[in-house]
């Protein structure tokens, strides 16, 4: 036998079923028990005998209406999965940015991380309002690992556009297989989405 307190939660449903008696219980069978806890508690129990179970002292029927309100009501679990798909691809690429640095026409490798970017963008901004109002600024940018050195603005613009379009193809490649994982229909759906950002074109 198992027990069940009487009165079920403020939601409709039974807790579930223990092993020992307590004050107030209604003792279940234990097919009794496993009704109640397939339907998440959803049951409606009556203090006579079921006929059709020997030694129970309860009726147990399941409460269909308020179990298929109640599965409704719970959030889907591939939207959790869906969401840890995407904070991952997400990751992966930040990780993958700071690992793939940009290689230039000089032979040297640029980081293309998010912070060198804007870092990068405030160099050419400061240097190109200099060059309005006839002020001397010094423009040096430097390679990965390597000392800074002095650009023409020209040239550091050319980089900055070469890195801004590596970037924005692995961004949107990102996006697109983000789509895809809101997308899918079913786990085996979403497992067969595979982002590989070696696959884009251009990596250095």
């Amino acid at each position: 036998m198992q027990y069940v307190r009487s009165t079920p939660n403020p939601s409709g449903a039974y807790p579930a079923p223990r092993f020992e008696p307590f004050s107030g219980c209604l003792p279940l069978t234990d097919g009794q028990a496993a009704v109640l806890i397939q339907y998440n508690g959803f049951v409606t129990i009556t203090q006579e005998p079921d006929e059709e179970i020997e030694g129970s002292s309860v009726t147990v029927t399941p409460d269909l209406e308020a179990w298929e309100a109640w599965k409704a009501a719970q959030p889907d679990p591939l939207d959790a999965l869906k969401a840890s798909s995407i904070a991952k691809s997400k990751t992966d690429l930040a990780a993958y940015l700071a690992a793939h640095p940009l290689q230039w026409t000089d032979g040297e490798y640029y980081s293309i991380t998010a912070e060198k970017q804007q870092q990068l963008t405030s160099k050419i901004m400061a240097a190109t309002m200099a060059q309005t109002l006839s002020v001397s600024y010094t423009l040096t940018w430097n390679s990965t690992g390597e000392v800074c050195r002095e650009w023409t603005l020209q040239d550091l613009s050319a980089l900055a556009f070469a890195i801004d379009a590596r970037v924005t193809s692995l961004v949107s490649y990102q996006q697109t297989q983000e789509v895809a994982m809101r997308n899918a229909a079913t786990e085996e759906e979403l497992n067969a989405i595979v982002v590989d950002y070696d696959s884009v074109g251009g990596a250095a």
